[in-house]
């Protein structure tokens, strides 16, 4: 009897793949999972009520990481606005950023508010891949940044790529750096990366949720990691993934991929299916090294900042839809300040600007901690001369996004407004008062404002060329003004009195 060795597994693998190659049916690789940690818009160190902060977030990271083909996205908005970043610049974030592992981060406007040499030494520290890639520098990119990044997972290639607002000029200080338009560079690096090999593509994009979507609809890309908005937001229309994580690392947005490559005469075919899944950092344990890390910092800060200046005799209210939407009680406490310091006429400074998110009870005392957390920018407070007619025009701008919740919403001193809302965007002022008298389009006023709305900023495109009385570089940083307003007189009490009337 003659005995017959089986052939060895490899040889029949051989053969099966030959068999299957002949026939011309396709060979598929087992699908490999991929996933995609993301934050943005996280400026805020520590906790707040449980919820949020770099340590939480490390601890998701590390726990994502741990199962395998992860990337940790950023979506930008992290060295400003903060408190700590009216010190350092922002390079406490990056810090952090480089003790986290990073995979890919596209800055955000806010990346900018400190001006464009601070960006470009923030840059320089990060050891983690910034896609900057509608960021123009001089004639290219910033150094130490990228255009894209490409990584191959388990045979599966993926390219990533940045994409920064280009309305970063009204809302930031970028300097010198400009922005190419956000879709039409999608699109040519969608197509350049599929032409390098990509079967993924993943756009990373600090950009208003409408652009997003216009990404998502006609760009050529799989996966949008957005930032800007500070949604969180889930979206999947059959073709392309779109994930927004709040903001402050409070949620934890995860895209999962389960991804198959398949090969049927020659020609390979890529088909993926995603999956969704958000962490409550409220129930996350942080992680002890960067919490460790962040306490020092805030160590640092603590001495200079905890120090008691006054007390409000009144509640006081920073929230987001507050300082956006109406008058608010600490928009006159500041522009008040403003407008003594520089013995002004009249004072006017943005509600996005306004940035604590907080309410204080009457009689709360306040620290320096709490007005520099309101006011992080590291703004200062410049004087110009205008005229009445500017002065209705920068209101009309400011009173035109009132709907939307848009930081240019004017909070003011020596000023009363009458707004309806019904009108038409540029016709809703109806009359102005300036220190009880009616507004004169032809009289000049001084005017009392942060930098960023002298130099047009958040659409105050009136004051542009405005005569300087104080300019930048003999100005001083609005924070300091009111810390001092505030200690003067030991005592405060705004109250929300009818400067901005909205019917």
């Amino acid at each position: 009897m003659m005995l017959q060795s089986r052939p060895s597994a490899a040889l029949r693998a051989g053969f099966l793949g030959l068999s299957l190659l002949l026939s011309g049916t396709a060979l598929a690789q087992e699908a490999v999972t991929i996933r995609f940690v993301h934050t943005n818009d996280i400026d805020r160190m520590s906790a707040e009520k449980g919820r949020g902060g770099f340590a939480r977030l490390a601890t998701v990271v590390k726990e994502e990481k741990a199962k395998g083909n992860a990337f940790f996205i950023h979506a930008g908005d992290t060295i400003s606005p903060s408190l700590l970043s009216g010190f350092d610049k922002g390079a406490h974030i990056i810090d952090i950023l480089n003790r986290m592992g990073v995979d890919a981060m596209a800055p955000g406007n806010h990346e900018f508010d400190l001006g464009d040499a601070a960006f470009r030494a923030r840059m320089a520290e990060a050891k983690f891949d910034v896609l900057a890639t509608n960021i123009v520098d001089g004639n290219g990119l910033p150094a130490n940044t990228k255009a894209d990044k490409m990584v191959e997972v388990q045979g599966v290639k993926i390219g990533f790529f940045g994409l920064t607002t280009e309305t970063t000029p009204i809302e930031s200080s970028p300097g010198t750096i400009k922005f190419s338009p956000t879709v039409d560079t999608a699109r040519a690096k969608a197509k350049e990366l599929r032409e390098k090999g990509a079967d993924i593509v993943v756009a990373i994009a600090h950009t208003p949720l409408a652009v997003d979507m216009i990404i998502a609809r006609s760009a050529g890309v799989d996966v949008v990691i957005g930032g800007h908005d500070e949604h969180l937001l889930a979206f999947y229309d059959g073709k392309v993934v779109l994930a927004e994580s709040e903001s402050q690392a409070n949620f934890v947005s995860i895209v999962e991929l389960s991804v198959t490559k398949a090969t049927k005469d020659g020609k390979t075919t890529v088909t993926w299916s995603p999956n969704f899944r958000i962490v409550d950092t409220v129930n996350v344990k942080p992680d002890a090294d960067i919490e460790a890390v962040v306490k020092g910092y805030e160590d640092k800060l603590s001495k200079e900042l905890d120090v008691e200046i006054g007390v409000t005799e009144t509640a006081l209210d920073s929230r987001r839809a507050t300082v956006r939407g109406g008058e608010a009680a600490m928009g006159n406490l500041i522009t008040d300040a403003l407008k003594a310091a520089v013995g002004a006429d009249v004072a006017l400074t943005n509600g996005g600007g306004i940035r604590a998110d907080k309410q204080y009870q009457a009689g709360q005392k306040l620290t320096r901690r709490d007005i520099l957390s309101e006011m992080p920018f590291g703004n200062t407070t410049v004087l110009l001369e205008v005229t009445g007619a500017q002065i209705k025009d920068a209101l009309e701008s400011g009173v035109s996004q009132v709907r939307e919740l848009g930081g240019r919403f004017p909070q003011v001193s020596g000023i009363v407004a009458e707004v309806d809302l019904k009108e038409p965007v540029g016709s809703r002022v109806k009359s102005v008062q300036i220190n009880g008298q009616p507004l004169d389009p032809a009289k000049t006023y001084k005017l009392a404002t942060n930098d960023f709305v002298g130099r047009g900023g958040d659409g105050y495109r009136s004051f542009v060329g405005a005569k300087s009385l104080i300019d930048v570089s003999a100005s001083q940083l609005m924070a300091t003004q009111v810390i001092d307003y505030v200690a003067k007189a030991g005592k405060v009490a705004p109250k929300v009195e009818g400067r901005i009337v909205l019917r």
